[in-house]
């Protein structure tokens, strides 16, 4: 027992070494999905011309994967915290069903917490087709591949801006990891890198695969200072008081960290792994129920969860710790099999069986 406080103070550290991985995993997120899109859109585009049946097609597809099951969990999120007595009297629940609690005010912070990133993602799969078809009708491009590098970096280069005119006076505040970074009207960027280089890795993948150690070098060690900078509390990059450390970060922080993830992408896309069979179906499973623990992991599990069991000592903790993620994972299985895949079995009766996986 003797070491217990010892323990205690080593479970404190690895959190604070850990819990910068949470935003930089998030950054990931984005950029991994946005190469998956951007491979739909580019392919659609350049097989049709982008035209509306394609895009409502597109939409029925991508709202049909994401929007029934985060609807049932936000109806449950709301009547569990109605039950527990863990009311948030922030906004009104319904901003929540049209992704609206965030598109240019920080999300709220006590209620769903995770759904600001979703958000994020739902309205970049709205803007960028729209972009694309309006763009498409009005200048009939005869060249589809340099119409849309135009379309791509026009549409990055509107949101960096919109976020670099935030930084002279944030209407937001100071950040503080909500102020710019969960604000939809502040990063529809961070998606766009990975559509960017699903561009490249199209058109220009043999000069991606010349440098792809060059750019795997630059992505890690970015990431690494980016990593260094949200560990080190005396630079405390989102909420400097220096105007200088805080024009920086609200300004170009956001634009970097998916950056550096993007440049590792060539490398990545390059390797080929062959495991153990039995890792091979963990991970094969994990990617599967993913959305569902996205989902479930902190509002309806995490939350209620800690309220109701008071870990009074660092064993307990650990303990607790483990129940919860084989609870998150349980619950994201049962939620696959018998909700997520039915739906997305639905979908392809209304949009078709091509790309049925995204």
């Amino acid at each position: 027992m003797a070491n217990m406080p010892h323990f205690g103070s080593a479970i404190r550290r690895y959190v604070s070494f850990v819990q910068p991985l949470g935003p930089l995993g998030v950054e990931l997120f984005f950029v991994l999905s946005g190469f998956l899109i951007g491979n739909i859109l580019i392919k659609t585009f350049m097989n049709t011309g982008f035209s509306f049946s394609d895009m409502r097609t597109f939409w029925v597809r991508r709202w049909f994967r994401t929007l029934p099951l985060y609807w049932l969990i936000l109806t449950t999120d709301i009547i569990l915290y109605y039950a527990l007595d863990l009311k948030s009297h922030e906004l009104p629940k319904i901003f929540y069903y049209f992704f609206l609690q965030n598109l240019w005010l920080p999300h709220p912070r006590y209620f769903f917490g995770e759904a600001w990133s979703l958000s994020i993602e739902e309205w970049f799969y709205i803007t960028l087709p729209i972009v694309m078809y309006i763009f498409a009708r009005i200048f009939r491009p005869l060249n589809k591949k340099i119409f849309l590098l135009k379309v791509f970096t026009g549409y990055l280069s509107v949101f960096l801006l919109i976020r670099f005119i935030n930084a002279f006076h944030p209407i937001n505040g100071p950040d503080l990891d909500s102020g710019i970074r969960k604000v939809v009207l502040f990063r529809l960027d961070a998606v766009m890198y990975g559509v960017l280089f699903a561009y490249f890795n199209t058109y220009r993948k043999q000069s991606l695969d010349k440098i792809k150690n060059l750019l795997l070098l630059t992505g890690i060690t970015g990431t690494f200072v980016i990593y260094y900078l949200f560990l080190d509390t005396s630079i405390n990059i989102t909420a400097s008081t220096q105007p200088a450390i805080r024009f920086a970060s609200d300004a170009f922080l956001y634009l970097l960290i998916p950056l550096f993830f993007s440049l590792c992408l060539p490398f990545a896309n390059n390797i080929t792994v062959i495991g153990n069979k039995y890792l091979s179906r963990f991970f094969t499973h994990i990617s599967k129920i993913s959305y569902s623990m996205y989902l479930v992991h902190y509002s309806l599990v995490f939350i209620p969860f800690f309220n109701l069991m008071k870990a009074t000592t660092p064993v307990a903790t650990v303990a607790f710790y483990i129940i919860y993620w084989l609870i998150v994972i349980a619950l994201s299985s049962v939620l696959y099999k018998y909700f997520e895949y039915p739906v997305m079995r639905l979908r392809d009766k209304f949009a078709g069986r091509h790309e049925s996986a995204t």
